[in-house]
């Protein structure tokens, strides 16, 4: 009999050790902020340095053009979200500046030619058709993570890891981003709904739609 308690503790123990290697690691959230509704005129994916983005065309008169946009949090745990802008009109900076911080949400993030005239200091008359913003963003989490417009990817990466002689290969780096491609492309099927508010451009063109 006591052989038997012996070898059924034994075999509880060993059961519990398997489980701990196994052990999925603890999720959670991350940063992710979207449009409370899809803006005005969504115009499917535009290629940014390789990167797929929603992008957005608002008329082709800044005179008259202006982006509708009101942001949230669905997970509740986003302590802070700043957004930049980079224009590409005649004379602008070439890296983007500072554009709007929240840590409440809703988040209105619209605006008209007069703000982005008024924000980088130049007469509205200065924009033209063709001309286009782009927006990124920093989201801060509750817990300190931060999380940035910049997707995850592997810099200088090898495709196999050693040379023809077998001789390891230089892993490569991580380039330090912290979001998946596949959540800048929200509407890339025109019913997905995942409404990205992390990095999207606006366009001084007509719709095509």
């Amino acid at each position: 009999m006591a052989l038997v308690v012996a070898v059924g503790s034994a075999a509880v123990f060993t059961s519990c050790e398997d489980s701990d290697k196994f052990r999925f690691p603890e999720l959670s959230n991350g940063g992710y902020v979207k449009f409370v509704f899809q803006p005005d005129v969504w115009e499917g994916l535009q290629i940014v340095d390789g990167v797929s983005i929603v992008k957005y065309h608002i008329g082709a008169d800044p005179a008259e053009a202006s982006f509708q946009a009101l942001t949230e949090d669905p997970s509740g745990n986003v302590a802070s979200y700043e957004l930049f802008v980079r224009g590409t009109f005649e004379g602008a900076p070439e890296d983007p500046i500072a554009y709007m911080s929240t840590n409440s949400f809703p988040f209105d993030i619209s605006f008209a030619s007069a703000d982005m005239a008024s924000l980088f200091n130049v007469p509205v008359e200065t924009f033209e058709s063709g001309d286009e913003f782009f927006f990124t963003s920093t989201i801060t989490l509750t817990d300190g993570t931060v999380y940035n417009s910049t997707v995850t990817a592997c810099e200088e990466c090898p495709g196999t890891v050693a040379d023809e002689d077998g001789n390891p290969l230089d892993p490569g780096a991580w380039n330090g981003g912290t979001i998946d491609g596949v959540l800048l492309q929200g509407g890339d099927t025109g019913d997905n709904f995942l409404l990205p508010a992390i990095y999207w451009t606006v366009k001084y063109l007509e719709p095509t739609s």
